[in-house]
């Protein structure tokens, strides 16, 4: 019996290791039951925008939330990927919390839809956690004007403005490193790096160098790709400069509309005002 059991696992790993491809798990819980005998939907968060293929290839799976939590198992190719979960519940399509599918076991806990949730468990995601996640909750809190769910700070309006400043640059900085650190994984930082990568941030982020260092660092193929979604916003940028004035001259002139109301016996213009 005891050599069945070894042979059917060296078996595994064999297998496993021809293929290319690891178990990872994924155990997270809702602790105010809010999702409970619900599904939440866990998609792959590396597609960008014009990428038809890789966001209809997105969804991964469905789980149930049964007594506030919920578990899911799956293999991997040995590539880490950013992912999602989100939830349908009240006819509101809402995402909250991104982390990264890689071999182990992932940890979730999200006590709020209306924030991030944290993850642990695996070393990329213990990164992702303390870089990205909880530097951007401070200045969730900053904006917000609360340090927890509910409680207020006495911050005066320009105080609270320097505070956000500060906090955000705080964030930036910590994706910054994580995007640095990792960015040997495209389809971990792909989906970050193209919303730093912007035709409008360009003249503006003094941060935009650091992004291009992050690309020299990611496979040749994947570079190549943000390099042209780099480009397709550069000109997207000048284009809608272009048209601006046209589009301001036209609402600026645009003439008083007819609308005709039909009636029962008769035809009834009005002219507006």
């Amino acid at each position: 019996m005891k050599y069945n059991i070894l042979l059917f696992t060296v078996f595994t790993f064999v297998t496993q290791l021809l293929y290319g491809q690891e178990k990872y798990t994924i155990r997270g819980e809702f602790p105010d039951h809010s999702l409970d005998n619900e599904y939440i939907l866990l998609y792959k968060q590396s597609a960008l925008l014009g990428e038809s293929k890789r966001s209809k290839e997105a969804f991964i799976d469905s789980i149930l939330v049964v007594d506030k939590e919920f578990y899911y198992e799956g293999t991997i190719n040995r590539k880490p990927f950013l992912a999602s979960i989100s939830c349908s519940k009240g006819n509101r399509f809402r995402y909250n919390t991104t982390f990264v599918v890689e071999p182990g076991d992932i940890q979730l806990r999200i006590v709020d839809w209306n924030s991030e949730g944290n993850v642990a468990g695996t070393p990329i995601n213990d990164s992702y956690n303390l870089y990205v996640i909880e530097r951007g909750k401070v200045v969730n809190k900053m904006r917000f004007g609360g340090t927890e769910r509910g409680e207020t700070t006495n911050y005066t309006k320009e105080d609270k403005s320097a505070s956000i400043v500060d906090a955000y640059k705080y964030a930036q900085e910590g994706k910054i490193l994580f995007l640095e650190k990792y960015a040997q994984y495209p389809d971990v930082v792909r989906f970050h790096l193209s919303f730093l990568l912007n035709g409008r941030r360009m003249s503006r982020d003094p941060n935009f160098p650091k992004y291009l260092q992050i690309l020299d660092r990611m496979p040749k193929a994947d570079r190549d790709i943000l390099l042209a979604w780099l480009d397709y916003t550069i000109k997207r940028e000048e284009y809608e400069k272009k048209t601006k004035p046209l589009l301001d001259s036209i609402r600026d002139n645009a003439p008083r509309f007819i609308e005709t109301i039909p009636s029962s016996s008769s035809s009834t213009t009005i002219k507006n005002e």
